[in-house]
């Protein structure tokens, strides 16, 4: 029977120390363009150690996919180095760094995407209030958010992330393709 303090070991060869996790919690501390701010290191920092993995926050693939204020991003090359900031100060007490990704889709609002349409799956506006409706993407848009998705998960890798969590649930961009919500009506 494991325990929660027994380590874990995978098929890769890697191990985490024990069984918890931190969650991945918004804390919308990044600057206005996403990138790492000294409060994220320390707050991250703070958190590492006890737990054998922490899942930082969502960080948006693309430039126009923020769903908040104050997003994490890892859409350019340019922010690796403040990633990699990050991913070391968990690293430095023991935790693994692991870091979520995503694209809000049609949750992304014009306000904190430069004035930018959403997108999605299909025209269908976000169940909210005020939701805009937004554009159905082409298959040539889908293909192009793959590649972002994976330009994603290499920066994490070169940060010095130990992972990746691919965001697929809170009515996000991924989501947005097989949820009955997104169907044309």
């Amino acid at each position: 029977m494991a325990h929660l303090i027994d380590d874990v070991l995978f098929q890769s060869g890697n191990k985490f120390k024990n069984r918890i996790v931190m969650a991945p919690m918004t804390i919308q501390s990044a600057f206005f363009d996403g990138g790492v701010t000294q409060e994220m290191i320390t707050y991250y920092a703070a958190r590492s150690g006890d737990a054998g993995a922490v899942i930082v926050e969502s960080a948006f693939v693309e430039n126009y996919g923020r769903a908040f204020p104050g997003a994490l991003g890892i859409d350019t090359d340019g922010k690796i180095a403040g990633l990699k900031q990050l991913a070391d100060a968990i690293k430095a007490k023991g935790s693994k760094a692991i870091l979520q990704i995503y694209h809000a889709g049609r949750m992304a609002t014009p306000e904190f995407n430069g004035g930018h349409k959403p997108i999605s799956a299909s025209p269908v506006a976000a169940l909210r209030d005020n939701a805009e409706t937004p554009l159905e993407m082409t298959p040539a848009q889908i293909e192009e958010m793959i590649e972002f998705f994976g330009n994603a998960v290499n920066r994490a890798i070169v940060a010095g992330f130990d992972g990746v969590e691919i965001h697929g649930a809170n009515t996000y961009l991924i989501q947005q393709f097989f949820t009955p919500s997104t169907l044309h009506v």
